[in-house]
Formats: structure tokens, sequence, C-alpha cells
């Protein structure tokens, strides 16, 4: 899950996701990256288990997934 948090893009996409679930073109136009770079991103937040990805029709939705940021918290809250 840490993969995920290290790069300061995938923490900036977190922090759009935090209130609302959001497309890829959504995301897009908040940042200055490209679609397959993007694409890579969400991968990794994915495999970490610090996104979930839904379909609706054609569109692929993203949302955080807030049981694998607890842990995270839990975690960095017993080193702190």
């Amino acid at each position: 899950m840490f993969r995920g948090l290290a790069h300061p893009l995938r923490r900036k996409v977190l922090a759009m996701l935090g209130k609302n679930e959001r497309s890829a073109t959504e995301l897009l136009a908040g940042l200055k990256v490209s679609q397959p770079a993007l694409s890579t991103h969400l991968r990794v937040l994915r495999d970490c288990g610090l996104v979930k990805q839904r379909a609706q029709g054609t569109r692929r939705l993203y949302s955080l997934n807030p049981q694998t940021l607890r842990k995270a918290q839990q975690w960095l809250g017993k080193i702190i």
C-alpha cells in the first residue's frame, strides 16, 4: 500500500477521489499528465488496494478503498 502512496501524483489522485468517485477523464482534467501516465498510476493504486474501480457502461469509475487507507493509518499510528 505504501508503494501507492510513494508518488506525489498518486497522492493527488487519492485526494481528488476523497469525496466522489471519478472517471479517468475527470481525473485528467485536474492533472497535468498524459492519459497513459494516469492509467499507469491508477493501475498501481488498484494493485495496492488503495483505489477501487467499477464499470458504468463504457466508463470506469474510480473511488477510494477506505479499508486499505485505514490499515495504513493504523500502521502509521503505531510508529508515530
